[in-house]
């Protein structure tokens, strides 16, 4: 083999490993913004049992989490969680998932999304999101990994009788690259 051909080849390897980060999709403000609404959950008053919905409602809203690991920092999801009272199942979904670097600063969006799986009782939210991420670790690879959050909530009272959710999400995501996740979950009903 010929030394241009050569270096074509290695060249035509090279360029193949090499991946660019998708572009965040969120902003600094965004980011901000997220925290202060997670916060206006949080000390709103609990959803007496007796002022449950009597049927499904969707809440929207995001998760958000520090992650160490080999991803440090924090990420911010857009949540779709849909709640039937009548039935006690949950299920959903956690997309549009952004990391933001430790100066608050969103980095990438990964690829993949999460299906939240779980079951209500009394106000009490138990559920899982669980999926595959891919993102681009700093060597410029694409990089695949699981995760697991567990999703303890309750049903909160905003404008109306258990129009909000919020909650903790904590876990782990385990592959190519490991973060360890804690953060919340939070929503309002359409």
């Amino acid at each position: 083999m010929n030394p241009i051909a050569t270096s074509l080849f290695a060249l035509a390897a090279l360029s193949a490993c090499a991946a660019t980060p998708n572009a965040p999709t969120v902003s600094a403000f965004d980011v901000d913004r997220a925290f202060d609404e997670a916060q206006r959950i949080s000390d709103l008053p609990l959803t007496s049992t007796a002022n449950l919905p009597s049927g499904g409602v969707t809440y929207r809203g995001q998760l958000g989490a520090d992650v160490r690991g080999d991803a440090q920092g924090s990420i911010l999801g857009d949540m779709t969680m849909r709640v039937d009272f009548a039935d006690s199942d949950i299920d959903g979904s956690v997309t549009n998932i952004n990391l933001i670097d430790p100066n608050g600063m969103p980095n990438q969006r990964f690829d993949g999304s999460l299906n939240i799986d779980g079951v209500e009782n009394s106000g009490r939210i138990d559920a899982f999101a669980s999926g595959e991420i891919t993102g681009v670790d700093n060597d410029g690879f694409e990089v695949d990994s699981q995760m697991l959050l567990t999703l303890d909530g309750d049903v909160y009272d905003d404008f109306g009788g258990g129009d909000a959710v919020f909650g903790s999400a904590e876990g782990t995501a385990r592959g190519d690259f490991d973060m360890d996740v804690d953060g919340v979950f939070f929503g309002t009903s359409d």
